[in-house]
């Protein structure tokens, strides 16, 4: 009986031996201690007025999507990275090149947020407006264009039309050109072709009013992305915070690492720079 028991006993012991470094090989090998370093391309969004200071900054970037009412061509010149020109083209921006004055009777509706004008995009006066602009900026020196508020085509669907063929008349004028969107995840379909890029504005934080920033909808956020990256387009993640480090500048940064997008963030309003974009990101897994 003695024996019996001193048996069962010793097989319990090995039993128990042999659990505990099984999980704990398997423990190490699921979960190892480790670093990934993630670098994001360069790029960056800035909507304020440029002089040599600025260009200095600008010019740790790869890409840099700019105001062309805030540069001039020489200016320009200097600036070694990728020039993008932000042109408004579903709104009335407060901006003009030249001698362009923007038509009349083509608003259709308010933005109270940015406190601008809707407009008809498929009003040929409008239509011819754009196009003036953006051989204005191919003129001044810029590789390319990012079209602004596409997604007013959202609340007025009868603009579409007039987005496309904008959009088509850049390409086939430009074959060259950069061309990108802000958002219009409604039209990628029809326009993925012509376009090179997206930028997606609000990826994980949105500004809800001036100088003001909350959470947007992560959801929404990675099933665009996955949208747009089917289409093979590039994604440029645009975010808000209210300076390097904070709640809402980590939730940006994590979610598009997470979702394999490089991302820039800015203020409210674009028009500060911060170097911290410039930055290795290390995420360490436990």
């Amino acid at each position: 009986m003695n024996k019996l028991v001193s048996l069962l006993l010793l097989t319990l012991f090995l039993v128990s031996i042999i659990s505990a470094y099984l999980y704990l090989k398997v423990s190490h090998e699921i979960k190892p201690t480790h670093s990934i370093k993630v670098i994001e391309p360069k790029f960056a969004v800035y909507y304020g007025c440029i002089n040599s200071t600025i260009i200095q900054i600008l010019n740790n970037f790869s890409w840099v999507i700019i105001d062309p009412t805030q540069v001039n061509s020489s200016q320009l010149h200097e600036i070694k990275a990728v020039k993008i020109a932000y042109i408004d083209l579903g709104e009335l921006a407060n901006m003009s090149l030249g001698n362009l004055t923007p038509p009349a009777n083509v608003i259709i509706g308010y933005d109270q947020l940015w406190n601008q004008y809707i407009v008809n995009v498929s009003s040929p006066s409008w239509q011819e407006y754009i196009e003036s602009q953006v051989t204005i900026v191919m003129t001044m020196g810029f590789q390319g264009v990012m079209f602004d508020d596409v997604d007013v085509v959202e609340q007025y669907p009868f603009v579409a039309q007039g987005i496309t063929s904008i959009i088509n008349w850049t390409r086939s004028h430009y074959p060259n050109a950069i061309i990108g969107v802000n958002r219009g995840f409604s039209l990628i379909e029809n326009i993925s072709k012509m376009i090179n890029f997206v930028l997606f504005e609000d990826y994980g934080t949105e500004v809800t009013s001036p100088g003001q920033i909350s959470f947007s909808n992560y959801s929404f956020v990675i099933r665009e992305t996955n949208l747009l990256k089917s289409y093979n387009l590039t994604v440029l993640a645009l975010g808000y915070a209210n300076y390097p480090g904070d709640i809402y500048w980590n939730t940006v940064k994590s979610l598009a690492i997470s979702e394999g997008v490089p991302s820039f963030i800015g203020n409210w309003n674009l028009s500060i720079i911060w170097l911290q974009n410039l930055q290795i990101i290390n995420l360490k897994f436990e």
